[in-house]
């Protein structure tokens, strides 16, 4: 049996393009575990927020994201994609799909660059079944392509070290500028570049000036000279997007003692740490503990050419993770959320990949297949939860059902009956589902325009009712929608008289803020 296994795998080997071949199949398993439930959500604020800004021009999305928290680099890309292919909820998610398999190609290739042909195959694995590479390959946001670029620096970053011409470096700096356009927190891949850079440089012995100079090469210089210039004119909007984060505060809570054990099991199960059954925490235990332990023996044994290979990968897993933690103690505001750590996310699984196959090597071949099998059945069980949760916001404990509630609006009245909009936020996913027949409006005035992510609303007047009175006189039945905790919706006008009343009791946890009125206007 086992000759004839061995015979097998030697011709399987043999195969032209059988490395292609692998990441092929691995990427057609990760786009149909992604798209399985990618339309299952409704559209939520962070989404819609950027499916809005497509409507405008490139200069005016940066002129809007300038006044919000993010660099609009990933926003020009989904306009263009949308422009192609349509404004559907497919159609927006679908962009990060695409990214999420990219990210997940430069890991493969990485990794069978590093580590050869097994290393990668069981990395492949490991990255197509990792639950937030699906989940946040199911969202219309930044996170796979900040993760894409990032793992294509890191790419090219070891090609560059063991180059003697510039252009590696060059497309490395392109890179990091890019990195900055996208997400901001990609810096903290960088700086692992850094660590990785710093600490092998002194393991070779280098000390003072000596290490200064290997550090500060020229072409290290010119990467990092191309990068600033191509970021440098976003410079001043980055400074005044972080500022008023410190100043004005954050919806973000604050790092504790369990904040790297939720990312970890959010990693492995998308499960925070006090929600997960007592089983989790065996797993995570196991899963840390044959790390550490195969780690260290797989370093020890490695050349000194493959233990630098093998460090880089340890700090894309570990260092972004550890920065972003420490940057979010106080006095700072914190801003530790799992999905900005998409890069070390794809990190971990290269090092569990890696890990397993090269650290186990002598050991029976069984004992390998229980190792990785049990991340594998780990990483499953936390797709369940992805399909399960969807984008239900565990920050707010929120169920997003904007879309749905605004569905059964449809259903249940007549054609030309307009639907109002409580709330900003909620009007921003709502007007997603806007149609001829039931245009979805908001009235101007009814809150204060205090956030950047308002001057869509302020500066245009698409979509508002600026005077309430005359647009009643139009439509004397109204539909008003929005978030009400635990009372039931009023009308903005306490003469209106009230048709009907529902609400949607979401299915986790089983509570019901999203409510809809219709009303006599009249």
């Amino acid at each position: 049996m086992k000759k004839t296994l061995s015979l097998v795998l030697q011709k399987l080997r043999t195969i032209p393009g059988l490395d292609w071949i692998v990441l092929g199949i691995g990427l057609a398993i990760f786009g149909l575990l992604a798209l399985a439930t990618i339309t299952k959500s409704s559209i939520w604020f962070d989404e819609a927020f950027g499916v809005y800004l497509t409507h405008y021009n490139f200069l005016d999305i940066a002129r809007y994201t300038a006044t919000d928290v993010h660099p609009p680099f990933y926003y020009w890309l989904l306009k263009i994609w949308s422009d192609f292919f349509g404004t559907t909820e497919l159609t927006y998610r679908s962009l990060s799909v695409v990214f999420g398999a990219s990210a997940i190609s430069f890991g493969y290739v990485l990794a069978r660059r590093l580590f050869g042909r097994k290393s990668a195959y069981v990395s492949l694995l490991l990255l197509v079944l990792s639950p937030m590479l699906i989940r946040y390959g199911q969202e219309a946001r930044m996170y796979t392509l900040a993760a894409t670029i990032a793992l294509a620096a890191t790419y090219v970053l070891t090609f560059a070290v063991k180059s003697k011409r510039r252009l590696p470096w060059v497309i490395y700096g392109i890179l990091v500028a890019l990195g900055m356009w996208t997400h901001y927190f990609t810096a903290f891949v960088w700086l692992s570049h850094w660590v990785w850079r710093a600490i092998v440089i002194w393991q070779s012995g280098k000390r003072g000036k000596e290490f200064k100079q290997a550090f500060f090469t020229k072409n290290w210089k010119l990467a990092h000279i191309i990068a600033i210039a191509i970021f440098l004119p976003w410079v001043p909007c980055m400074l005044i997007q972080l500022s008023v984060i410190q100043v004005a505060g954050f919806w973000i809570g604050p790092v504790g003692s369990d904040t790297l054990t939720s990312y970890l099991t959010n990693v492995l199960f998308y499960q925070d740490h006090d929600l997960a059954p007592g089983w989790y925490g065996a797993a995570l235990f196991i899963i840390v503990l044959m790390l550490i332990v195969f780690g260290t023996r797989l370093y020890k044994a490695l050349g000194k050419k493959q233990r630098q290979d093998y460090l880089l990968i340890i700090v894309l897993a570990v260092v972004p993770v550890l920065l972003l933690a420490i940057a979010s103690l106080p006095p700072l505001r914190s801003s530790f959320v799992e999905r900005y750590l998409l890069p070390a996310v794809i990190g971990f699984a290269l090092l569990a990949g890696i890990t397993l196959t090269l650290g186990m090597a002598k050991l029976k071949s069984i004992w390998r297949v229980i190792a990785v099998g049990i991340i594998v059945v780990s990483m499953i069980f936390g797709i369940t939860n992805v399909y399960y949760y969807g984008n239900y916001n565990k920050n707010s404990n929120t169920d997003i059902e904007t879309g749905n509630v605004i569905k059964e609006i449809q259903k249940r009245s007549k054609p030309g009956e307009p639907i109002i909009i409580k709330d900003w936020s909620v009007f921003y996913e709502a007007v997603f589902y806007d149609t001829p027949n039931h245009p979805i409006y908001f009235i101007d005035g009814s809150f204060q325009y205090i956030y950047g992510s308002q001057d869509m609303l302020k500066y245009s007047d698409a979509h508002k009712i600026k005077d309430l009175n005359a647009f009643v006189k139009q439509h004397p039945v109204v539909w008003y929608m929005g978030y009400v905790d635990s009372a039931p919706i009023t009308a903005p006008v306490s003469s209106w008289q009230e048709l009907q009343q529902f609400s949607i009791t979401n299915s986790i946890d089983h509570k019901d803020p999203y409510k809809a009125a219709e009303f006599q206007t009249n």
